[in-house]
């Protein structure tokens, strides 16, 4: 009964509950003054895209500090589907588990662990 039982496990830990990793890169970047600090999580599971999210923090410049609520508002309206918060000098942005795409990768798309690393790196991403 023990040697089905090891036996049993064995072929459990060899075929796991599906192959699933996550991978987490970051992105930083500064144009007209506005700071952007850019995080993508995305989960693989058995080479599929299985869930994202990807947060971008945006510190805007002092000039711009009262003008945060109306752009935060803004970005609500036309990005529906965006979390907007504001944050310490400017605002943040996160978009979870888009059902379409984003940043060029689809929900459900093939790929593996390493050609998604891969691609991100290509787009000046650091990835963990």
């Amino acid at each position: 009964m023990k040697k089905y039982l090891f036996l049993l496990f064995v072929v459990f830990m060899m075929t796991g509950c599906g192959n699933s990793q996550k991978l987490i890169c970051t992105f930083d970047d500064e144009s007209e003054d506005i700071k952007k600090y850019s995080k993508i999580e995305v989960k693989v599971k058995d080479d599929r895209v299985a869930d994202m999210k990807f947060t971008v923090d945006m510190i805007f410049p002092d000039e711009y500090r009262s003008q945060l609520t109306d752009i935060a508002n803004s970005v609500r309206s036309s990005k529906p589907y965006m979390k907007v918060s504001l944050i310490n000098g400017g605002i943040r942005l996160v978009t979870d588990n888009d059902k379409d795409s984003f940043i060029g990768i689809k929900m459900n798309q093939k790929i593996t662990y390493g050609e998604l690393k891969g691609m991100l790196e290509l787009q000046d991403y650091v990835c963990e």
